[in-house]
C-alpha cells in the first residue's frame, strides 16, 4: 500500500486529480500558496504534502471545524501506521546491516534514582507517569535471569535510557508515577513530570523526556545496563486478549522498549540508521509522544524477533488503521 493509499486516494495520479479540480480562490490564507506549489506536482506526495492536501480538500467541501479536526487526526492516523511501518523495516534493515545486531540505547519507560535496573520495583513505582497510562495497561516488571540478559546482549540490546525522579530544571522535576497518573483523581505532583513539560520556564518536551538533562530531558546521563536481575517491561500476554493482539501465543517473552531519539537507530555514525525519530501525536502534549518496540523470543529457534511497533497509547497497527479509515475513533 502507497502513501497515498493510506489517506483514502487511489494513486499520486488521484491526488493531482483532486488537486486540478480545486480553484485557487476556494481556499484562503497559507493553503492558497501551498495549493499553487502542490499543483505543480504530477506525483511523489511525501507525507506531510498529503496531510496538506486533506486540508485542503477538507476546506474546499466547508467541513465543520470539528470535523475538519477529525479530518486531521485521521490523517495523523494514516501518517502513524506509515511511521510504524518505517520503524519495522528500519529496525530490520539495521540489524541486517550490523551483523544481526539489533539496535541498543532504547527508553526503558522507568523512573528511578539511579542508572541500575536491578533496583526497579513494580510498575507503580517505577513506569514513569510521562507514560500514557493505555500504554501501560498491557505492560508488566519482569526480572531477567542471566540467561535472558545475556540473549538480549547477544542480539545487541545492552543498555537502557532511564528517567532520574531526582532530577529538576528550575521549579520542576522528573519525579511522577504511574500509580500517580492512573490515580483518579490524578496524584502526579504539582511540580513533577508533567508540570515541568507543560511549564514555558524550560525547554523540556514529551519529545526529549528520556534525553539527558543536559539536552533538555529528564533522563539519566548514564544508560542502565541490562544484566543479570535487571528489570524491564514486557507486554503481558498471559491475557489472551493481549497475546492475540500482537499475534503471538499465550505467554510468549515479549519485551517492550520505547523507540527514542537516544536509541543506536538514530546515531548517524551508524550502518542503517535513520534520519528521524518518529513522533505519535495522539497523545496529549505531556505525555510520552513515541513509539514502542516489541522484542519477542521465539521458542522454536531461541532467537530474538521484532514482533511488532505500537503506538505511545499502546495501539497496534492495525488498531491504528482503524482510526484511518473510521471504523475506530481517533479519540
Amino acid at each position: 500500500m502507497s502513501i497515498a493509499q493510506l489517506f483514502g486516494f487511489k494513486s499520486d495520479k488521484h491526488v493531482a486529480a483532486k488537486l486540478a479540480a480545486v480553484e485557487t480562490h476556494q481556499v484562503s490564507g497559507k493553503l492558497r500558496s501551498r495549493l499553487a506549489a502542490l499543483k505543480k506536482k504530477e506525483g511523489g506526495f511525501t507525507l506531510l504534502e498529503l496531510l496538506v492536501v486533506v486540508a485542503i480538500l477538507a476546506a474546499v467541501a466547508g467541513t465543520a471545524t470539528i470535523i475538519l479536526r477529525d479530518t486531521d487526526r485521521q490523517a495523523s492516523a494514516a501518517a502513524h501506521v506509515a511511521m510504524m511501518d518505517e520503524l519495522s523495516k528500519g529496525i530490520l534493515t539495521y540489524r541486517v546491516l550490523n551483523n544481526g545486531q539489533y539496535p541498543d540505547n532504547f527508553d526503558s519507560l522507568f523512573v528511578a534514582a539511579a542508572a541500575d535496573l536491578t533496583t526497579i520495583t513494580d510498575k507503580d513505582t517505577n513506569v514513569s507517569g510521562v507514560v500514557n497510562v493505555d500504554l501501560a495497561e498491557p505492560l508488566e516488571v519482569a526480572t531477567l535471569t542471566e540467561a535472558e540478559a545475556d540473549r538480549l546482549n547477544e542480539y545487541g540490546i545492552t543498555q537502557l535510557r532511564v528517567i532520574g525522579s531526582g532530577i529538576a530544571h528550575g521549579a520542576f522535576n522528573c519525579a511522577g508515577t504511574y500509580a500517580q497518573a492512573v490515580a483518579e483523581p490524578s496524584t502526579l505532583p504539582a511540580d513533577g513530570i508533567r508540570a515541568l513539560i507543560n511549564s514555558r520556564s524550560n525547554d523540556v518536551t514529551n519529545s526529549n523526556i528520556f534525553r539527558p538533562a543536559g539536552a533538555n530531558g529528564c533522563g539519566l546521563d548514564a544508560s542502565a545496563p541490562i544484566v543479570d536481575a535487571a528489570k524491564v517491561l514486557v507486554w503481558d500476554t498471559s491475557d489472551q486478549g493481549n497475546a492475540d493482539r500482537i499475534k503471538v501465543p499465550l505467554n510468549t517473552t515479549v519485551y517492550a522498549f520505547g523507540i527514542g531519539p537516544d536509541s543506536t537507530l538514530f546515531d548517524p555514525q551508524t550502518r542503517g540508521a535513520l534520519n528521524n525519530t518518529p513522533t505519535y501525536r495522539h497523545v496529549t502534549q505531556d505525555e510520552y509522544n513515541r513509539f514502542v518496540g516489541l522484542f519477542g523470543v521465539n521458542e522454536t529457534t531461541d532467537e530474538i524477533e521484532l514482533i511488532a511497533v505500537v503506538d505511545g497509547a499502546g495501539d497496534t497497527k492495525d488498531e491504528e488503521l482503524g482510526e484511518w479509515d473510521g471504523t475506530r475513533s481517533t479519540l
